[in-house]
């Protein structure tokens, strides 16, 4: 599957809360002192939601970055509220600095495996790992070696500008690596984890601004929250094998339509004959290569995989004349589409014989299939009143596809 800069879309709200929060932190002086006291404690207010949200959707990594910056957050308010210039709040905010951006990169990179098992116990470690290796080097050097240590990170190099180079040159390489992560998955979480490192960012770099961190804490929870929410109701709606909505979604998007829609039913040609000749591992790759098709219909279209290898797309507000060419150019997609194939008795045991299969003439021929798809489309009209009704009409005219020879389109 074909890597696009798509995910990306995933960081336009965490961007415009942290476009939000720099004009907050410009306006705390109107803020009453009650509510400022409030405001000190909205992080963790937020961190807790994500625990409670974590355990419940059974989330490690959401659960470890909750408890994560959490922890930070608590370092800040009662270590780091006093002068910069003194030698333990110097460590501190030093250590800060350079212990959350692989933290948090850490829980980007690492999959999902559950929370309350032994896989989930790698992710939980990190945030008891890191404060302790953060106090016991307080307390194992001396006050000179620690000096010594804040020296080679020399905060404020610009004016207005508190984190070391050093540390910004960590924050940048974790922010570039989370983001092909979320490029790679196209998950929220990876968006959400890749939006604290960047909320951690701006804390720190602008750290002499007042209640700078409680703001952007308080993003990075609600970024969570966000994160969390939307991926579990992705991990409901979407079909786990090809990333489309599945049928879930697909019923529930059809009590909602308008007074206008069409709809239209597709299927994998010989899909069962295909399956049975090349095995369902190869089967599964069809699917996925007809379901990265179907999703870049145009037209408004919204695609849903129903089940098996039936396919939906619902046109809302369109009439079925003008979704024709649009279908029609999924299914020619699909059709000219080559598959590759690897015989599997020539399947390379290790790596190594994979390289040298590769180097082989024979192995550059690869044997290619490809695969069609029957599309049936029907609209509401005086005669078709209810979703149902359009959905029977269209599983019909599909039906009249595969009669009429199949890889067409029939009304």
């Amino acid at each position: 599957m074909a890597l696009t800069l798509k995910p990306l879309l995933r960081l336009t709200l965490p961007l415009l809360m942290l476009a939000l929060s720099f004009y907050l932190s410009g306006k705390t002086a109107l803020i009453n002192n009650n509510y400022l006291e409030l405001l000190g404690l909205l992080p963790y207010a937020l961190f807790v939601i994500v625990l409670a949200l974590a355990h419940y959707f059974n989330r490690s990594r959401f659960f470890s970055a909750a408890l994560l910056l959490a922890t930070a957050y608590w370092l800040i308010q009662g270590q780091l509220q006093t002068s910069l210039a003194e030698l333990y709040p110097l460590y501190f905010y030093t250590a800060l600095s350079l212990l959350l951006p692989p933290g948090l990169l850490f829980l980007t990179i690492l999959p999902e495996r559950g929370l309350w098992n032994i896989h989930g116990l790698l992710p939980l470690s990190i945030t008891p790992l890191l404060m302790i290796a953060a106090y016991i080097a307080s307390q194992h050097y001396s006050e000179q070696q620690l000096l010594a240590f804040t020296d080679l990170f020399t905060i404020k190099p610009y004016e207005a500008y508190v984190l070391s180079v050093y540390a910004s040159l960590g924050f940048l390489l974790s922010l570039l690596l989370g983001l092909v992560m979320l490029v790679i998955r196209n998950n929220e979480a990876e968006a959400a984890f890749c939006a604290c490192i960047m909320f951690c960012f701006a804390t720190l770099a602008g750290f002499d601004q007042p209640f700078i961190s409680s703001i952007l804490f308080s993003a990075c929870g609600l970024t969570l929250v966000i994160g969390l929410l939307r991926s579990s109701f992705e991990m409901a709606y979407r079909d786990d094998l090809t990333g489309l909505f599945g049928r879930r979604a697909f019923n529930e998007k059809l009590r909602g339509l308008g007074r206008q829609y069409s709809i239209a039913m597709m299927d994998v040609d010989h899909f069962k004959k295909f399956n049975d000749t090349h095995g369902h591992d190869v089967g599964d790759d069809v699917l996925r290569i007809v379901a990265n098709r179907i999703a870049e219909v145009t037209g408004g279209g919204i695609p849903y995989r129903y089940g098996g290898e039936e396919f939906c797309v619902i046109f809302p507000g369109k009439k079925l004349k003008p979704c024709v060419p649009h279908l029609e150019a999924a299914r020619e997609a699909i059709g000219n589409y080559s598959i590759n194939l690897r015989d599997k008795n020539t399947r390379p045991k290790n790596a190594k014989e994979g390289a040298t299969q590769r180097q082989s003439k024979k192995d550059r021929k690869k044997k290619t299939v490809s695969v069609t798809i029957s599309i049936g489309v029907a609209e509401k009209d005086d005669t078709l009143t209810t979703p149902k009704q359009v959905l029977k009409a269209a599983d019909k005219a599909l039906y009249k596809a595969k009669k009429n020879g199949r890889n067409c389109l029939a009304r």
